[in-house]
């Protein structure tokens, strides 16, 4: 429970984070950054993570400092709500990665499962000539997959998560 003297602590604090004071702004990060670590780690496990979501928690807290209204909530629910909110949209973009993943036959063809098909021709079909490309310049070209990503236009993180996946596939599919 505030008591007269953690109000006006927490005014002192508001008023010094709004005047973009760094010692408040260590504060802040002093007083809260474990329990605010916490909240991220009840819906993140990945500890390093985590830590870079805590620290995406305090650039979003700077941003949106102007939108705190005191009267209306604790200073902590303020806080407890964005890391909340940093932790849940990070799970969402992980879940997100996962299900856009795609698999590869040695060949360079898409797997696609039959319960993502429309039609009764699900399978093996040819890849799509972007990716195959892509697949290509690294196996062949001996680029790099930042290079061959930013050469077709595609996006360095997704390349990089869907080739991790493919070489998973690959190196866990029995020899002929």
């Amino acid at each position: 429970m505030n008591t007269p003297n953690s109000a006006l602590e927490e005014q002192e604090l508001l008023g010094g984070l709004k005047a973009n004071n760094q010692l408040a702004f260590a504060t802040l990060y002093d007083r809260y950054a474990a329990m605010l670590l916490g909240i991220i780690t009840k819906i993140i496990s990945d500890k390093t993570e985590a830590i870079a979501l805590l620290e995406t928690t305090f650039t979003r807290i700077r941003e949106q400092l102007d939108e705190f209204r005191p009267g209306r909530q604790p200073l902590f629910l303020w806080l407890f709500q964005i890391a909340r909110t940093t932790a849940q949209e990070a799970l969402k973009e992980r879940q997100k990665a996962k299900a856009t993943s795609i698999q590869l036959t040695s060949d360079g063809k898409i797997i696609h499962p039959v319960w993502t098909q429309n039609s009764s021709k699900a399978g093996i079909e040819p890849a799509e000539p972007q990716w195959k490309t892509f697949v290509e310049a690294i196996l062949f070209k001996n680029c790099t997959p930042e290079e061959a990503a930013t050469s077709l236009g595609l996006p360095v993180e997704t390349v990089r998560q869907q080739l991790r996946l493919a070489m998973q596939q690959l190196r866990q599919t029995p020899k002929r």
